[in-house]
């Protein structure tokens, strides 16, 4: 997997986890209401697992754009050893 296709995926998991947690929640709160508190509660396990997911896609998704940054960067060029050159 390359560092671009990478950065793609973990932007797109950090964009619609929180999309797919707010719906899940939702459907939480509608199972809890209606009296299946069973699977309030398997729900509730699925958004907790949509946090940490989340929490690791947008740790991972800081340190490939880390990583993009670094290899775009021209490479520094040390003074003390450069020649002048006089024209």
């Amino acid at each position: 997997m390359t560092l671009r296709s990478a950065t793609k995926a973990l932007l797109g998991l950090s964009l619609g986890l929180p999309i797919v947690q707010a719906v899940l929640f939702w459907v939480g709160g509608l199972l809890a209401n209606m009296g299946d508190e069973g699977g309030a509660k398997i729900i509730q396990h699925v958004v907790t697992a949509c946090q940490v997911a989340w929490a690791v896609s947008v740790v991972g998704l800081v340190l490939t754009l880390a990583l993009v940054v670094l290899n775009e960067r021209p490479e520094e060029v040390d003074d003390e050893n450069e020649e002048i050159e006089v024209e």
